[in-house]
């Protein structure tokens, strides 16, 4: 009986904890070291996705644009439509591959308006940089893709991601 005793400590000890979750404090120091090892940590990331992404670029010869966002974009065809501008409703078609060609969307249509960043803030910055009609590749680091978690679906978490834009047409409603 004496070998249980220490068990059963224990468990009531547990058992009384619940579903509370301990707070620990964490000292000034200790905060500040924090917040440097993850600046450290996300530095490493966007400087690995970099060197992914060039070595993409470098292997199909791909002569970008980069958006302000720090997306990049190869435009291979013009379009002749009309201007994009902030808060138009428009219709993109498009592919949606990691570097290494993993498919995670083959056939996406989205309806959107632009500067609302209602899929990611890259896709939406280069609906600005685009006329209608336009196709291109672009190619977005995590941070302007669907980042740390991801797009809740297919894209996983910090994933450097590809659209092939197929077509961007403004979108014109039946109602009259």
């Amino acid at each position: 009986m004496k070998r249980f005793v220490p068990y059963l400590i224990i468990a009531f000890v547990m058992a009384g904890c619940g579903d509370r979750t301990p707070v620990i404090e964490i000292e000034p120091d200790n905060s500040t070291r924090f917040k440097e090892n993850m600046i450290n940590a996300n530095r490493v990331v966007i400087q690995s996705e970099a060197t992914q992404i060039e070595g993409y670029l470098t292997r199909r010869g791909m002569e970008t644009k980069t958006l302000p966002c720090g997306a990049s974009y190869h435009e291979y065809k013009h379009g002749n439509g009309s201007v994009i501008n902030p808060d138009d409703t428009v219709v993109v078609n498009y592919r949606l591959e990691a570097l290494d060609g993993t498919p995670f969307y083959t056939n996406q249509t989205d309806t959107l308006t632009v500067g609302r960043r209602q899929v990611t803030v890259a896709l939406d910055e280069l609906l600005l940089a685009l006329p209608c009609g336009s196709q291109a590749w672009l190619i977005a680091p995590s941070n302007t893709a669907y980042g740390v978690a991801g797009d809740g679906d297919r894209v996983p978490s910090r994933t450097v991601i590809v659209y092939n834009i197929v077509s961007i047409n403004k979108f014109h409603s039946n109602k009259s």
